[in-house]
């Protein structure tokens, strides 16, 4: 005789096992490349995978890292990659070169490049480089805006010596006292790292205080995607400012998340210190809502681009990007 009570478990057991099942088949993979290999301000891109706010989206998505911003903004361009992590600078310069591609999301608003010294070398005001040896890398992006940002505050050039060195070849120039600033280092990124190999305190200069308040970090979809796929483009949104919330609230616990993840790339008390810069920079600027972009900032960061020679062509903003895939944005 048929146990009515097994047979309905069982029903109800393959029910959700199928269920599940669909679900997973059901996922959209996305992939993220990031512009440069693993560092501690991508934590909250691991955060949403690890802590499942992806998944809860529906979504599959591969964290990959990169080799540099256009490449990565080319890999979305041909469709290899669906979205990229990249500067506001970068993802500009694509546009205006006729790439298929426009920011979904403006994740961090003041771009956090900066100066570093050691604490004998007093750096509290830009005219604080005349007299001094001062490295700045040719392939940085501090390079095309430097004669820019010297007429602006009135440095005199003459009394500045630069040094072009390969980026490989900066931290030691610093360390070993053979220059007295580093002009193009990344706050969020190389700082943390540079001050854990100096084992001082490092004065820091940060260029967005000084009137170059360009924008930072965007997240870039391919044009195709954005008119095809906007419940994907949206979904990651949401799942992405989870991550990013989470770490702002839980720095250490998100560092530590990450270091864990990624052992051979990451040490765990140089990524809080990467973190903690990110969230500081995160609470910069405006608006303050996560991933919300304006047309001031995009305005001022493509004026000062052009008033610099970065960029000779200037569209109007909305080709640059957009808050339509941005939760609560509207």
């Amino acid at each position: 005789m048929i146990n009515l009570r097994s047979l309905a478990a069982s029903v109800i057991i393959g029910l959700v096992a199928a269920a599940f099942t669909m679900s997973a088949m059901a996922a959209d993979s996305l992939s993220l490349r990031l512009n440069w290999k693993m560092k501690g301000e991508f934590t909250p891109f691991i955060v949403a995978k690890k802590k499942g706010y992806f998944s809860e989206q529906g979504l599959d998505v591969a964290v990959n890292e990169g080799t540099s911003a256009t490449q990565a903004l080319q890999t979305v361009a041909s469709g290899q990659d669906h979205i990229a992590y990249v500067p506001s600078i970068q993802l500009i310069k694509a546009v205006n070169q006729g790439m298929p591609v426009k920011a979904i999301a403006t994740v961090v608003k003041i771009d956090p490049m900066g100066f570093v010294s050691k604490a004998r070398v007093k750096l509290t005001k830009p005219t604080d480089l005349e007299g001094r040896t001062v490295e700045i890398s040719p392939a940085s992006t501090f390079s095309q805006i430097w004669e820019a940002f010297a007429r602006k505050h009135n440095i005199d050039v003459g009394k500045v010596k630069v040094v072009r060195a390969n980026p490989a070849a900066r931290f030691n120039l610093l360390l070993s006292d053979k220059v007295d600033i580093l002009a193009d280092i990344f706050v969020t990124n190389e700082y943390p790292v540079l001050e854990a190999k100096a084992g001082e305190k490092l004065n820091v200069l940060r260029v967005g205080d000084w009137g170059f308040r360009l924008l930072g970090y965007t997240l870039a979809a391919n044009q195709d995607l954005i008119k095809n796929r906007p419940d994907v483009l949206k979904r990651f949104n949401t799942a992405a400012i989870k991550g990013f919330r989470f770490t702002m609230e839980h720095p250490d616990e998100a560092a530590a998340l990450a270091a864990k993840e990624y052992p051979d790339a990451l040490q765990e008390k140089t990524t809080k210190g990467q973190v903690a810069q990110l969230v500081d920079f995160l609470q910069r600027g405006e608006p303050k809502q996560l991933f919300v972009g304006d047309h001031e900032g995009w305005e001022r960061t493509l004026g000062i681009l052009s008033g610099s020679g970065v960029i000779s062509d200037r569209k109007p903003v909305d080709a640059y990007y957009t808050n339509a895939f941005v939760p609560g944005s509207s």
